[in-house]
């Protein structure tokens, strides 16, 4: 079930005003029961897999928490590790490791041929399963307490709003609020719908309009000019972090009504003044979960120059492989991490003229991003090369005819305007609710009717469209 779709619109009501209705001590079993309905949407049997993964990582905390023998505990944590960690391999990874099989043998002379194997990829199986993992390795640290029942620890895994595409939560936050009830707090739901909104506009509005251009120039990009790469590379950025950033704006927003508080995944990247700076700002559930359970466990930045470059260049090329079994991906998780050391190893001067370096950082930063995004985004590595090569070299007009009306790149432009706009409030540490707030309340009403107007008009949706995954979702 998509978060942009008619079943969606009458789902979370349904599911709101029950929760609000029933007795507070069934409220979180019935968020439960929902929640799984929400996932078994897609595929009902890969339920089991979700469940398999919550059973395995809530009785290896259990044990990890009983257990006398530092052995023992070790051990559990360990097969824990290997079940989930198996379990997504297995589903992501192993027609990427039977390519490289065939690939090697044949490079060696081997007559050998890898079956070729068709393996549905479950929706969210990343993500959630980097969610238990957190909880059973916060159990071991010490640092949470483990959940003695089990079906409130199941929410804090299956959590419908965040449970397909994140943010990625820690137990220490999310579990505690899923497990009590929340009473009706108009306030709460007026800050969460608001919120909402502010997602739907960046999906249905922004990034599924972008994706009509940029599909055609990246599936296009050998009849299309140096000027048309760049341009679609641009708006994929906008694409990307608008369908991404949409879908943890619509989690938290929907979190927020049900009285629910999640982390903040993204915060205004586009307006970092470095790589370093924008992955602070980007996914930040993400870049957190690798900081904490792999960066800093291999020694963080402490020892050698070459000591702290080996340690983020490993926790960029995981995380690459994690976005995808895709050379591409690990080649962009390395960029990434490449560009960081660099950045690292620079000298560190003041500049003469602060505001001016800075602006200038933020520009240099998105032309490093979006070559990044470039990689992601091509149909492969090798394809990615050939588009950054045809870039400075077959320059050309930045139109082709894509079937992307005049009209449909003004509405893009404009509303893509909005949006900076909104993140530049949000930078200077405002919100949208504070602005309003200040404004009578009939007036207040009459922007949030043309603000749900404008999305119905100008979003992607109606006759010959159907709804857009998410992009995160196939990850």
């Amino acid at each position: 079930m998509l978060f942009n779709s008619f079943e969606f619109l009458i789902f979370f009501p349904v599911v709101t005003l029950l929760y609000f209705v029933l007795p507070g001590k069934v409220r979180w079993i019935w968020l439960l029961i929902m929640s799984y309905f929400f996932y078994m949407n897609w595929n009902a049997e890969y339920a089991l897999l979700m469940l398999a993964s919550t059973a395995v990582t809530f009785l290896c905390s259990r044990v990890i928490v009983a257990a006398q023998d530092k052995r023992l505990r070790k051990g559990t944590l360990i097969a824990g590790l290997v079940i989930n960690l198996g379990m997504l391999g297995y589903f992501k990874y192993t027609g990427m490791l039977l390519d490289v099989f065939s690939r090697v043998c044949g490079f060696l002379g081997l007559a050998v041929q890898a079956p070729k194997v068709s393996i549905l990829l479950p929706v969210g199986i990343s993500f959630y399963i980097f969610q238990a993992l957190s909880y059973m390795i916060d159990v071991y640290k010490g640092k949470v307490k483990p959940e003695r029942n089990f079906f409130k620890y199941a929410l804090f895994v299956s959590f419908f709003p965040q449970l397909v595409a994140g943010p990625i939560e820690r137990s220490g936050r999310l579990l505690k609020q899923v497990a009590v009830p929340h009473d009706f707090d108009a306030k709460r739901v007026r800050d969460g719908l608001l919120i909402m909104m502010l997602g739907f506009f960046e999906k249905v509005v922004i990034a599924d309009r972008a994706c009509m251009y940029v599909d055609v120039i990246f599936r296009a990009w050998i009849n299309a000019s140096g000027a048309q790469i760049a341009l679609a590379t641009g708006v994929f950025m906008v694409q990307d972090l608008c369908d991404f950033a949409g879908y943890s704006y619509i989690a938290i927003g929907a979190a927020k009504v049900l009285g629910i508080d999640l982390m903040t995944n993204f915060r205004q990247p586009y307006f970092a003044h470095s790589v370093q700076n924008f992955w602070a700002r980007w996914h930040i559930s993400l870049s957190t979960w690798f900081r904490d359970y792999i960066y800093f466990p291999m020694g963080a930045g402490r020892g050698s120059k070459l000591r702290r470059s080996f340690n983020i260049m490993t926790v960029y090329t995981i995380s690459g492989l994690w976005h995808g079994a895709a050379l591409k991906y690990v080649a962009w998780g390395m960029l990434n991490g490449a560009l960081q050391v660099v950045e690292t190893l620079l000298p560190v001067y003041k500049p003469k003229h602060p505001k001016l370096h800075h602006v200038l950082s933020v520009l240099w930063t998105n032309v490093l991003i979006g070559v990044t995004m470039l990689v992601f985004r091509a149909g492969s590595l090798s394809t990615a090369v050939k588009m950054l090569i045809k870039i400075p070299t077959q320059w050309g007009a930045p139109w082709m005819n894509s079937g992307f009306s005049p009209m449909q790149g003004i509405c893009l432009g404009v509303c893509t305007a909005i949006l900076f706009a909104i993140e530049y409030i949000h930078e200077k540490r405002k919100t949208l609710t504070e602005m309003t707030d200040r404004l009578p309340y009939a007036v207040r009403m009459t922007l949030y009717l043309i603000a749900v107007m404008a999305i119905v008009i100008f979003g992607v949706w109606g006759p010959g469209y159907s709804a857009q995954a998410f992009i995160y979702f196939q990850f």
